[in-house]
């Protein structure tokens, strides 16, 4: 049995990412990917960044990206902001795609280091 995915979802408090994160971990599941989904307000990133396997900026904090994206450097985990029309939509498949496709590459960044 493999590890799952720790994905971390940051907003301003942590409140409406708990939604998506809901939505996330249900496309995990049906598509019987292993995933663990938590919400939290961008203020404990800096604590929460070590359980996490990548990071995903809701559309009203991602102008923190530039002050959050050393945090993640140092953990060694991709941050990416969230693709605005999967948020709007609360489209759980199309998130969960994109933190895979986020994962292949930092995977592949990883290797040709």
């Amino acid at each position: 049995m493999s590890k799952p995915i720790r994905l971390l979802i940051l907003c301003s408090m942590g409140m409406t990412s708990g939604i998506l994160c809901k939505k996330v971990t249900d496309a995990a599941v049906h598509r019987r990917i292993q995933l663990v989904a938590e919400a939290s307000g961008v203020a404990h990133f800096r604590f929460k960044a070590k359980e996490a396997d990548a990071v995903l900026l809701e559309p009203q904090v991602r102008h923190l990206i530039k002050e959050l994206g050393p945090i993640a450097i140092q953990h060694h985990i991709p941050l990416e902001p969230i693709d605005p029309v999967a948020f709007a939509t609360m489209n759980g498949e199309k998130v969960l795609n994109q933190v895979l496709s986020m994962l292949r590459r930092h995977a592949a960044e990883q290797w040709d280091s």
